[in-house]
């Protein structure tokens, strides 16, 4: 039997915390725990788990404003228990079953010259996914490669509302300093799916 349990019960993930806490800066991380089906599974691996046991795990931006995963096996366990009961809520990390997201209606490009619009976004998915979840970003007119999360208070001239959602909208657009910025989303889910962005961008485009 693993030192460090072969179940993801609560007891046995302390155990696997002490363990990752004794080496420095490890705050931002996620402790998970991967049975045997989950290890198979294509959302997993891309994120960097292939293998069952317990893993620290966390994501984070880069430059581009795309999503990297960086997953760290701290413990394999040969022949975990199935996680048909599960204790830790890792399902949005270690996905249970196969899912998918696709965009079937991609973000539309807008014109503004009454201070407001709307950006909107329609998603279909296959599997069980869970539920949806959205981040904005958007672009300068003359960046090629950054992408930025969006916040209330990003841009001045501009309010950002529901930028979490599948709707992005604005409003107190005054002035043309926005005309050409890009949109785009990122949409995950609470199964675990592997993360999906928007094709191309919807380009604001500001009209005197």
């Amino acid at each position: 039997m693993s030192l460090y349990g072969r179940t993801d019960s609560g007891a046995n993930k302390t155990k696997i915390e002490n363990l990752r806490n004794a080496v420095p800066n490890t705050a931002a991380e996620t402790i998970v725990f991967v049975d045997d089906t989950e290890a198979q599974l294509s959302e997993n691996k891309l994120r960097g788990i292939n293998s069952p046991g317990w893993w620290s795990y966390r994501t984070y931006t880069d430059a581009a404003g795309n999503t990297r995963h960086k997953a760290e096996l701290l413990a394999f366990i040969t022949g975990p228990d199935a996680n048909a009961n599960e204790t830790q809520a890792d399902d949005t990390i270690a996905a249970d079953v196969a899912s998918a997201v696709a965009i079937s209606v991609q973000p539309a490009s807008s014109t503004s010259s009454s201070g407001a619009g709307t950006f909107t976004l329609t998603t279909t998915t296959t599997g069980t996914p869970g539920a949806l979840s959205y981040q904005w970003q958007r672009q300068t007119a003359t960046a090629t490669t950054r992408w930025v999360d969006i916040t209330a208070s990003l841009d001045s001239g501009i309010t950002y509302a529901d930028f979490t959602t599948a709707t992005l909208a604005y409003s107190g657009l005054a002035a043309d300093g926005l005309d050409g910025y890009k949109y785009r989303v990122k949409v995950t889910s609470a199964g675990g799916t592997e993360e999906v962005i928007s094709n191309g961008a919807a380009t604001l485009t500001f009209v005197d």
